[in-house]
């Protein structure tokens, strides 16, 4: 498999799996993001939330891809199978691929030493 791909198996898709996520799992905020993360059963999953008001449908699509490229080079060093939900605060509409690299590469390193059983 390419390790460029991002397969359905990796994504959050139903509502009922954000929502107990929402509710059990460990909030983290930075600047521009909210994190939340929970252990999960099989793989490691992401969810990303943007809406409209970050910015219009190009910068939104970009930001989501900078960020399922970073998951895929970090669910590996998480330790364990996690769900991780991104949302996307209104501000980060104006970060460049750096910022969102440094910031979220910063606060993955911070969550791969811990555990969430």
């Amino acid at each position: 498999m390419n390790d460029k791909t991002f397969p359905r198996s990796r994504r959050i898709r139903r509502t009922a799996d954000y929502q107990r996520l929402w509710r059990e799992g460990k909030h983290v905020h930075t600047a521009h993001f909210i994190v939340i993360i929970n252990p999960s059963r099989d793989v490691s999953r992401l969810g990303i939330t943007v809406g409209r008001k970050v910015g219009h449908a190009v910068c939104r699509n970009r930001l989501k891809r900078w960020i399922r490229e970073l998951f895929r080079d970090h669910y590996e060093r998480f330790g364990q199978t996690v769900d991780l939900s991104i949302i996307v605060k209104r501000q980060a509409g104006r970060l460049s691929h750096v910022q969102v690299n440094r910031e979220l590469s910063t606060l993955f390193a911070r969550l791969e030493t811990e555990t969430y059983d």
